[in-house]
């Protein structure tokens, strides 16, 4: 594989490139070593900051650092995706503001500093983790990333690429302080946050499954919504909806038009 080059200053741009695999090509992509060639070339001269596959419609994503569009193509032009049949091809700069700012834009340390690279899992102590597992499972929609039956271990996660919910269960075998300081935090607030598209659906779907809502939605000062809610346990989560004008639906006015009125504001 050709080199790109002695890595230099870390530009601040961001370029996406984006593929699109179709039916054709699906059996016909790069393998997993030429990727990891390239990618690591990426990474070597500091141009790589993320890359994975894609869903509906199948395909791959891959974020780098360039000076303008000119240079991303010519960076890309040895991208193991770039041959691959019926797909489509795209590079484009990519927008944090539009498109989500989880891409950190300052040039990180260099490889091998001991940087951080992942959020891999966070740790939620409960008690039963089979009433557990099958609360997250089908009342906040996480699937089963890891589980191993012997030790209880169980890891739950959103989807692909996201966090772990790592569900921890205190056993009298770990010894003290161990145990003792894990069963003190069954029930406890947890810090940790979900991003919902809709706090009205999500408060109407955790009621209905009786979970026990802390906090009903609220518009915050920021301008989006919030709730508060626990798990069987009575460890506490909170998810937001980010939106500048929210308003709740009220009866319907007269005429069949809905009046809507205003949350109240979290004091």
């Amino acid at each position: 594989m050709e080199k790109l080059g002695r890595p230099g200053p870390k530009p601040k741009r961001l370029y996406a490139r984006v593929v699109r695999l179709g039916e054709s090509g699906r059996g016909e992509v790069p393998s997993t070593r030429e990727l990891r060639g390239f990618d690591e070339e990426l990474e070597r001269v500091g141009r790589l900051v993320a890359r994975g596959p894609l869903t509906s419609p199948e395909g791959d994503l891959l974020l780098l650092r360039a000076r303008d569009l000119p240079e991303a193509d010519r960076i890309l032009r040895h991208d193991p995706f770039r041959a691959a049949p019926g797909a489509s091809y795209q590079i484009f700069e990519w927008d944090p503001g539009a498109f989500g700012s989880g891409v950190n834009l300052e040039p990180p340390p260099a490889l091998g500093s001991g940087r951080l690279t992942f959020l891999q899992r966070v740790s939620v102590v409960v008690r039963d983790p089979a009433r557990a597992l099958e609360w997250y499972r089908d009342v906040l929609g996480l699937s089963v990333r890891v589980r191993d039956e012997e030790t209880g271990y169980l890891e739950m996660a959103l989807g692909r690429g996201a966090a772990a919910l790592s569900l921890v269960t205190p056993r009298p075998e770990w010894g003290e302080p161990y145990y003792s300081e894990a069963s003190a935090r069954v029930g406890s607030r947890t810090g940790i946050a979900f991003q919902t598209d809709s706090v009205d659906a999500l408060e109407l779907r955790l009621r209905h499954a009786g979970a026990i809502v802390t906090q009903a939605a609220e518009v915050q000062p920021w301008g989006g919504l919030t709730i508060r809610f626990t798990d069987p346990d009575g460890n506490e989560f909170l998810a937001f909806q980010t939106e500048r004008r929210v308003m709740r639906t009220a009866a319907a006015e007269p005429g069949g038009a809905p009046r809507r009125t205003p949350r109240r504001k979290r004091k």
